[in-house]
């Protein structure tokens, strides 16, 4: 299944940077629930993330785990302007009087643009949601919410 394939039950899973973090660490339930997207071949990737993900290994193994999820999950292609967009949409909220930093707004940008549903604890993301008006798709406890 390609990330553009829209109206799909089983719509492609951006992990967010925290929630990976949480996986790391066998975190019960989110542990679980990213096997089973694995399993089920849902997840992709952003550069950023695999980024920074390798930022935070503390060792030579963890970097090579990290490195590898560009060859295991696609990695979903950042397209002409996306940061120009995402700094748009940061602009836009901050205009409405909320705040997204920079990068959470390039990644709600990519989600939108590739037609996936993101997977974050980020608090900002939900408390932002109907302000960014992006139709954006979470993933959460094996659902998916708009």
């Amino acid at each position: 299944m390609t990330p553009k394939q829209k109206g799909s039950l089983a719509l492609p899973v951006l992990i967010d940077t925290p929630v990976w973090q949480d996986y790391f660490r066998k975190e019960g339930r989110t542990f679980q629930e990213i096997n089973a997207l694995m399993d089920a071949g849902r997840v992709c990737c952003l550069d950023i993330m695999v980024a920074e993900l390798l930022l935070t290994a503390k060792t030579e193994k963890e970097m090579k785990v990290f490195r590898d999820f560009t060859r295991i999950f696609p990695v979903l292609g950042e397209p002409p302007c996306a940061w120009v967009e995402a700094a748009f949409l940061a602009c836009k909220l901050r205009r409405q009087g909320k705040r997204l930093p920079l990068r959470d707004c390039y990644v709600a940008v990519l989600a939108k643009t590739h037609g996936v549903a993101l997977y974050t604890t980020n608090k900002a993301f939900h408390r932002t949601q109907k302000a960014m008006n992006l139709g954006l798709k979470f993933y959460s406890q094996g659902k998916i919410s708009p």
